[in-house]
C-alpha cells in the first residue's frame, strides 16, 4: 500500500505503521501492538497518544487494561475536515495581522534607502540631485531658507535648473508674499500661515527630502515610489488649496 497520501495528512511514518497495526489488529491491548511493531514500548505509548490526540484511534478499559483500536478509515476524512477548519482560522488570523507585517517590510524598504545629510555640504548635495535628477521638482513648506543659506548658489541654481528645463511648483507661505520675486521655469502659490511649519518638504522623481533649517541643517531623504507618490498627491491637495 502507498503510505505517502497519510505522511501529507500530517502523520509521522511511525504514526502510520502503528495506524495500520491497529487496522490489522482491531481491539488490542498495547502489548500485541509493541510485538508486531518491534519497536519500544515507551515509544509505542508516545505515538498512541498523538494517534489519540488526532482523533483517528481510540481505546475503551477492559479489566483496567486499554484497548486501542483504530477509527473506520473514513475518519480520516474528518480528520482531513478538522485540518482544514484549523487551516481556515490560521488564515483568517494571519489576514488581521497581514497589514502591520506589510507596514513593517516596507518600513524595512524605506529605511534601506533613506539618507541623511547634515550641513551646508549636505544640503547641497541634495539640491545637486534635483538637477542630476531632471525631474519635475515640487516644495511645500517653503520659507525662504534655501536663498538664505546659499545666497550666490541659489541664483546659480535655479539658473541651471532653468537651463535644464526642469520645472518648478513652490509653495511658500504667505507672509513671505512681499519678499519674495519670480523665479525662472517656475510656479509659485501661498499658504496660509496657519500651515507653517518647522521644515520643507522636496519631491523630485522618486526622492523626498524633507529639510530641517537649523543652525546645523538636516536633510532626511528618502527614495521610494510608493512614498514619493504619496506626497506628490498630498502636494497637490496642498497647490489646490493655495492661492497665487
Amino acid at each position: 500500500m502507498n503510505t505517502k497520501i497519510l505522511e501529507e495528512l500530517g502523520l509521522t511514518k511511525n504514526e502510520v505503521k502503528v495506524y495500520l497495526a491497529l487496522l490489522e489488529l482491531g481491539s488490542t491491548p498495547a502489548g500485541p501492538l509493541v510485538k508486531k511493531l518491534s519497536m519500544h514500548r515507551a515509544a509505542v505509548y508516545n505515538l498512541l497518544d498523538l494517534l489519540l490526540d488526532k482523533g483517528i484511534i481510540s481505546y475503551v478499559t477492559k479489566h483496567n487494561i486499554k484497548h486501542f483500536e483504530a477509527h473506520d478509515p473514513e475518519r480520516l476524512l474528518e480528520y482531513i475536515k478538522l485540518k482544514k477548519q484549523q487551516l481556515d482560522e490560521k488564515e483568517k488570523k494571519l489576514k488581521e495581522i497581514l497589514p502591520e507585517l506589510q507596514l513593517k517590510k516596507n518600513i524595512a524598504i524605506t529605511t534601506q534607502k533613506a539618507t541623511i545629510f547634515t550641513g551646508k555640504r549636505g544640503i547641497k548635495s541634495v539640491l545637486e540631485d534635483i538637477l542630476k535628477i531632471r525631474k519635475p521638482w515640487l516644495v511645500f513648506g517653503a520659507e525662504g531658507k534655501f536663498k538664505d543659506l546659499f545666497p550666490t548658489y541659489f541664483l546659480h541654481h535655479h539658473n541651471q535648473r532653468a537651463k535644464l528645463k526642469i520645472p518648478l511648483k513652490i509653495i511658500f507661505n504667505e507672509k513671505l508674499r512681499k519678499k519674495r520675486k519670480s523665479l525662472p521655469h517656475a510656479q509659485i502659490k501661498f499658504l496660509s500661515e496657519k500651515y507653517l511649519s518647522p521644515s520643507t518638504t522636496y519631491v523630485y522623481g522618486d526622492t523626498i527630502a524633507i529639510i530641517i533649517w537649523n543652525p546645523e541643517p538636516m536633510a532626511f531623504v528618502i527614495k521610494s515610489e510608493q512614498v514619493a507618490s504619496s506626497y506628490h498627491s498630498f502636494f497637490e491637495v496642498l497647490w489646490d488649496t493655495a492661492k497665487k
